[in-house]
């Protein structure tokens, strides 16, 4: 069993739309198109290629294309073809189901999670868990934190059965200290509780602090969320949990473009996050679709999934787009959620990761 702080009390946030007055992502992506144009006319101008002229100016610039790119609004007809924004590499992503994942409403089948981690394991690596998978994730001396999603119960969380299997095949199939894998979410026990110093987030101008489990002692973290629809146009995934690591998450609060959308990407690219995160798994049992982050059974279904990755922002591109097949079958036509999309892009614009679903080999391993 994994040594696990689950305590959260905290009842879930009510439910909420876009704020009003929100920007468009078919405006804010015009507006992104129109700015490209101008940066291609300059460099023109200048008799410069368009690298050299984006080079020179401040690195916002070079987020331009990619919004527009994976929000699927085409760009205005004068923005120049080719992105300024550079390709991001291939990440591969395994979505793993099994029909019999689920015992009844929210409960699960544990040894049948361990089974699906391991399939995702083989299929990441391409190694068997006898062959050294799990060793892909942690070793002998790490110190592993699996910082896991509790805020949504009892019906709306990460099962802690994933923590569970996480733990024991790091004890058994890569030489991990059982004593050395710690489970927690808001919950974590001292001395790994206090905050480190102030980190800055660039677009806004936000200072946060991470617990010094991630700062100071882990060597190792297991990112284990739950996919779920978040007021409305948002998406709660694997970019959106550390925000129980943090002293001040109703700081980042809000899915209008220059918040959220921007903030939970340049969060998971602190160092401390970005550098030690080894494996993401979002678990999509039964996720939840719309609404959100409360509880709402008219949206939730039964997908009996997990999905694992080693790229967090990959990861929540293909949760984001199980959410959104499933939200246009519900409505029976397009329902997009606009920003989630946001944030996706801009995750793949700082290089946090993958978010093109072009540039993801996504892997369907349907176990019997």
């Amino acid at each position: 069993m994994v040594h696990c702080h689950d305590r959260s009390t905290e009842p879930p946030r009510e439910a909420r739309g876009p704020e009003e007055g929100q920007r468009t992502l078919a405006g804010i992506c015009a507006d992104f198109a129109r700015r490209e144009a101008d940066l291609a006319r300059r460099a023109a101008a200048a008799g410069l290629t368009r690298r050299e002229f984006v080079e020179g100016l401040a690195a916002g610039a070079a987020a331009v294309g990619a919004c527009c790119a994976a929000g699927g609004v085409a760009r205005a007809a004068d923005a120049p073809s080719t992105p300024l924004v550079p390709p991001a590499p291939r990440s591969r992503v395994v979505v793993v189901t099994h029909p019999e994942v689920i015992i009844k409403d929210y409960r699960v089948n544990p040894p049948i999670i361990g089974q699906m981690l391991d399939r995702a394991l083989a299929e990441l690596t391409g190694k068997r868990p006898s062959e050294g998978a799990w060793g892909a994730v942690a070793h002998e001396g790490d110190f592993v934190a699996i910082k896991h999603n509790s805020i949504g119960r009892p019906t709306l969380h990460s099962h802690t059965e994933i923590n569970d299997a996480v733990g024991a095949r790091l004890a058994s199939a890569a030489g991990v200290d059982a004593k050395a894998v710690l489970a927690v979410d808001r919950d974590v026990p001292p001395p790994y509780n206090e905050f480190s110093d102030p980190f800055a987030l660039p677009s806004r101008g936000l200072t946060t602090r991470l617990r010094r489990l991630y700062t100071d002692k882990a060597t190792a973290i297991v990112n284990v969320s739950v996919l779920k629809a978040h007021f409305g146009e948002g998406v709660s995934a694997a970019l959106k949990n550390h925000l129980g690591s943090v002293n001040n998450p109703a700081a980042f609060h809000g899915w209008e473009p220059g918040q959220m959308p921007r903030s939970l990407p340049e969060l998971g690219a602190l160092a401390p996050l970005r550098t030690k995160t080894r494996l993401v798994v979002i678990d999509a049992i039964r996720p939840l679709f719309a609404g959100g982050p409360a509880d709402n059974e008219a949206y939730r279904w039964d997908y009996r999934a997990l999905v694992v990755a080693t790229d967090p922002v990959a990861a929540t591109a293909v949760g984001l787009s199980i959410l959104e097949k499933k939200r246009a079958e519900a409505r029976g036509k397009e329902w997009p959620m606009t920003a989630a999309r946001q944030m996706v892009a801009y995750a793949q614009s700082i290089g946090l990761g993958t978010g093109d679903l072009g540039r993801i080999d996504v892997v369907q391993a349907d176990m019997a």
